[in-house]
């Protein structure tokens, strides 16, 4: 047997104590990961349009609606129809016709029994939900229109889409009470504040505008990137403005200073859809199937909602409810109770993805 040197034990004691130095570094490095362990949550519900209907053709699911009573979810993709599905059961109460292209955006106003609907046929219509007739049908825009948002108080209806104008219209009558400039078009999303009185809208460009709803006029101008932005959630008490899109981050903006107050830690997806839980939670949908519920106060991952097998498009929230809605092209609509946890099934995992 070869025995050591004494220089040679010198070595090999100075390497244990090396080793245990990076073992030690190593350790403190993926604590906080492992103290920040991610839930992962399976859906309540699952809707599948193709056996709701029974039909061989699924839609690729482009938006939902929540009413605001949250009984009624309404669901508008590429096969030109608009669905009203019964929240309590996920059964089809209606489907419409009339739109003779993609339907992208569905919108309900506040406590009114109407829908507002648009897309790439150039239109809004305005649908009365009991009888499923089209109460207003607006002149064509002259683009395909992307997004639509109403104000909290359903007294003004925006849309924007691909050309290089956005409307503000009255929510009840449809006259038209602004028109917007957008000169680099590709308007993704709009939405309203809380209290109505801003409109946030972006797009292709990755730059953030926000006008005064009363005359019309551009406030603010935010930009981190030159990335697409896909969506926008304000939060329920107005303070925060969130953005997201192809760069893969989710930003939160501070509406008083019009700052980056925070920005989320890059995730490995595209952010196709935000919804606020309530002043601190907050949901983010992507384009590798998992929607990321975050809490804000610490900047921390809580929750992957785990089910949809394509991309999550569009999500929706009833505060009220606890409940979270979202869309994707799987063609299914899954339901999530995020505020009584155990009442859907549940994985822990330590290192959020």
């Amino acid at each position: 047997m070869r025995r050591l040197a004494p220089e040679q034990y010198k070595v090999k004691a100075m390497s244990k104590t090396y080793i245990a130095a990076i073992l030690s570094s190593f350790l403190a490095a993926v604590s906080p990961l492992a103290a920040q362990s991610v839930v992962e949550i399976s859906p309540a519900q699952t809707v599948d349009l193709a056996q709701v209907e029974t039909t061989d053709e699924s839609p690729v699911i482009s938006g939902v609606a929540l009413s605001e009573d949250g009984s009624l979810l309404a669901v508008v993709g590429d096969d030109h129809f608009v669905r009203i599905i019964d929240s309590s059961n996920g059964k089809l109460v209606r489907r419409f016709a009339g739109h003779r292209d993609w339907v992208r955006a569905a919108a309900f106003p506040a406590e009114r029994q109407v829908l507002a609907t648009a897309g790439d046929d150039h239109r809004i219509r305005i649908w009365e939900v009991p009888s499923g007739k089209t109460i207003r049908r607006f002149p064509d825009c002259g683009f395909a229109i992307h997004t639509l948002s109403f104000s909290a108080d359903g007294r003004m209806l925006a849309s924007g889409g691909f050309g290089e104008t956005i409307h503000v219209h009255d929510g009840q009558d449809g006259r038209e009470l602004h028109e917007l400039q957008a000169p680099e078009g590709g308007v993704r999303t709009l939405v309203f504040s809380p209290d109505g009185k801003y409109l946030a809208g972006a797009g292709r460009t990755g730059r953030i505008r926000i006008w005064d709803t009363t005359d019309g006029r551009l406030t603010a101008e935010l930009s981190d990137s030159c990335r697409k932005i896909r969506t926008l959630a304000y939060s329920p008490d107005g303070r925060l403005l969130a953005s997201g899109g192809d760069h893969r981050k989710v930003c939160l903006w501070d509406t008083t200073t019009e700052q980056l107050a925070m920005e989320l830690p890059d995730r490995p997806s595209r952010v196709l859809a935000l919804a606020f839980c309530d002043e601190n939670t907050l949901a983010a949908g992507g384009s590798d199937n998992v929607i990321r519920v975050w809490d804000l106060s610490t900047q921390r991952e809580m929750y992957h909602l785990i089910g949809h097998t394509g991309s999550v498009a569009t999500l929706a929230c009833n505060a009220r409810t606890g409940t979270l809605i979202s869309g994707g092209f799987d063609a299914t609509v899954r339901i999530w109770n995020l505020r009584d946890r155990a009442a859907t099934p549940s994985v822990a995992t330590t290192e959020p993805k």
